[in-house]
């Protein structure tokens, strides 16, 4: 086995390395063929090599990839915010963008404890 530089989950076995992707599949640097059921829920269900959706990438990349949301905007981010309240049941109608569920996941919290500050319980009552 080749030593490399970056930890998975067992450390003495080989893993295949993917070359490339496209629709379901994914393809090593030896040719072989898998079904990809293990990626992101959002990749998985858009699939790899979609030229659609290189092409939205690429051409927002070419103008912005990231705006700190605390001290801007983008256009990308508000279509996007603007579309989910549009497909959102009810008043359900603010969007909150992170990058992970551990992000997510802290932010919830976040909001509830913020929630609970306004309303007067400035800290948790047994």
């Amino acid at each position: 086995m080749e030593r490399n530089h970056l930890i998975k989950p067992t450390l003495d076995q080989d893993y295949p390395t993917i070359s490339h992707g496209n629709g379901i599949y994914l393809y090593d640097t030896d040719g072989k063929q898998y079904i990809d059921g293990s990626s992101g829920a959002v990749t998985a269900s858009i699939g790899h090599g979609v030229l659609d959706i290189v092409e939205a990438m690429t051409e927002q990349a070419r103008k912005v990839s990231f705006a700190y949301r605390s001290h801007f905007t983008s256009g990308a981010a508000e279509a996007l915010a603007k579309k989910l309240s549009e497909l959102a049941p009810g008043d359900l109608n603010w969007s909150f963008f992170v990058n992970s569920g551990s992000e997510a996941t802290e932010t919830a919290m976040k909001i509830a404890i913020q929630h609970w500050q306004e309303k007067g319980f400035e800290r948790k009552i047994a």
